[in-house]
């Protein structure tokens, strides 16, 4: 198993800091967006952004990752409060408001 991953990765270049840089650009783009929320699937807590299409037409929603959430300072005990300020559960499957604290998390970002 070992000489497979060793195979795969020999042309692979990790970057945390361009991983990061990335994940600022995209924030950057979305922060102001009227919705960031709260995503609860799952049993799952993350947060996520409503995004629409150019015509407004259609939207999805795109979840950040543990580690994009990890790098901005955003912490599972953060959306858990989210959620229970909202009085949601992390068992209960939905859309949650942020909180004043995880906002100005976001606000940080440059």
């Amino acid at each position: 198993m070992k000489k497979k991953i060793d195979r795969a990765m020999r042309n692979t270049t990790l970057s945390p800091a361009a991983d990061f840089e990335a994940l600022q650009a995209k924030i950057k783009a979305m922060k102001n967006v009227q919705y960031p929320f709260v995503d609860v699937w799952n049993c799952r807590a993350a947060l996520a952004w409503m995004v629409f299409s150019e015509d407004g037409c259609s939207s999805h929603v795109e979840r950040h990752t543990d580690e994009e959430m990890e790098w901005l300072g955003i912490t599972n005990d953060m959306l858990h409060a989210a959620i229970d300020a909202a009085g949601g559960a992390i068992n209960w499957s939905g859309h949650y408001p942020i909180t004043g604290t995880i906002k100005e998390r976001l606000e940080l970002v440059q």
